[in-house]
């Protein structure tokens, strides 16, 4: 019969699986706080333990996503390579895990307003998820221009007030970014177009 020590493990490991399945690519730490785990030594153990299931890849620490095995045993059917977009996904992750994991996270959310002649303009945020009656629109910058970020905030300028009053909630930018120059960069320019964001980089989420 199992100890209580090996279903715990096993239940980790399915849980490592599962949250894989649904966010793609997560990092050690990532998964410490998932499994409320403080000792990296335990937590590299297991993921060390799962490598048939698992792919990692060396960044700043290793990241993890499901090896085709992985994909097989949990019926995942989204494909992770290696690429620059595991950064992108990692930094989601990381706005995602620091609020909890809410529900009703979307990834890839489309934000749609109508125009005075009835066109339909959009813009597909990183993500969006409720919580306490504000919805919050994610937008990641690992290294896109800057141009490209002014232009997503000047659509949403224009897009929080008409939604705001269409929908009757708060709406709020929250903009992650991976240096102190780029979020000073972006507040300002958030505050010069009177919209409502917060401005973060990783050692704020720490």
């Amino acid at each position: 019969m199992p100890s209580k020590k090996q279903l715990l493990r096993k239940k980790r490991e399915q849980i490592i699986l599962l949250k894989l399945d649904e966010m793609g690519v997560l990092s050690r730490s990532h998964f410490q706080k998932l499994l409320d785990i403080e000792n990296k030594r335990t937590i590299n153990d297991i993921l060390s333990s799962m490598g048939t299931y698992l792919n990692h890849k060396r960044l700043h620490e290793n990241v993890y996503y499901l090896s085709k095995q992985g994909r097989d045993y949990v019926g995942s059917t989204e494909i992770i390579n290696k690429s620059a977009q595991l950064e992108h996904k990692l930094m989601r992750n990381d706005v995602r895990i620091y609020y909890g994991c809410p529900p009703g996270w979307k990834n890839e959310a489309e934000v749609v307003i109508k125009t005075r002649d009835l066109k339909e303009v959009k813009m597909i945020a990183d993500a969006s998820f409720e919580m306490q009656g504000t919805t919050f629109i994610v937008e990641i910058d690992n290294k896109q221009s800057m141009a490209n970020n002014y232009k997503k905030i000047d659509f949403y300028a224009r897009a929080f007030p008409v939604l705001e009053r269409s929908n009757r909630t708060d709406i709020v930018l929250l903009f992650y970014t991976n240096t102190e120059f780029r979020k000073q960069k972006i507040d300002s320019y958030c505050k010069d177009k009177n919209i409502a964001a917060w401005v973060f980089t990783k050692r704020d989420l720490e």
